[in-house]
């Protein structure tokens, strides 16, 4: 008999994690099951339970492995140098850019069953860590800004850049097209004007 790999192999985690995460961004999250999980890594049935104990855990982790990418991409804005408005946008862009390469993904991190009722304390350490950059960002060039102030305007720009980027991913908003404009000139303009609201006096 075939001695079996599955219990043997040094980053098996990562490895149903990234195999996950390329069948989530391929199929989405509702069809991936443990046991075609096994099948694409090439292990048997049983071994992916030692590391996650039921579907949800799985999920959870391929949401989490999501967040992180998404994360190190906003954590390099943060530490750019750019001025407070520019490093904003920059971050607006970059939630919704990742949004449109990674839409199934993206659903699975924001808008799955893992959300309900609330969101898992592994995932809010991401949104917190999102807000803080935001927040940060719109203090720089805020300085005299009370932090309440800060939170609120923050929290505004959020909800208007993840507005965007939930509505593009269900309805592409073509509305736009009549004006010439391409899909990264209509984000850049809106994440431009979210940017200036946040920076109003």
């Amino acid at each position: 008999m075939a001695k079996s790999k599955s219990y043997h192999k040094e980053n098996l985690r990562q490895d149903l994690v990234d195999a996950g995460r390329a069948y989530v961004e391929a199929h989405g999250h509702q069809s991936l099951s443990v046991r075609t999980l096994a099948q694409k890594v090439g292990v048997s049935p049983g071994a992916p339970y030692h590391h996650f104990g039921d579907r949800r855990l799985l999920l959870l982790a391929i949401a989490s492995d999501g967040f992180r990418i998404l994360t190190l991409g906003a954590t390099g804005i943060g530490e750019s140098g750019l001025g407070g408005r520019d490093q904003l946008i920059a971050l607006g862009l970059h939630f919704i850019e990742f949004a449109d390469k990674s839409p199934r993904l993206f659903e699975l991190m924001y808008e799955s069953e893992l959300s309900t009722p609330r969101q898992p304390p592994e995932l809010r350490k991401y949104q917190k860590l999102g807000q803080e950059l935001i927040q940060a960002a719109i203090a720089s060039g805020m300085r005299r800004a009370s932090p309440r102030s800060i939170e609120i305007r923050a929290m505004a720009f959020w909800a208007f850049v993840y507005g965007f980027a939930a509505l593009r991913r269900i309805y592409d908003l073509h509305s736009f097209a009549r004006f010439g404009m391409s899909r990264k000139t209509v984000a850049r303009s809106i994440v431009a004007q979210a940017a200036a609201a946040a920076f109003a006096k």
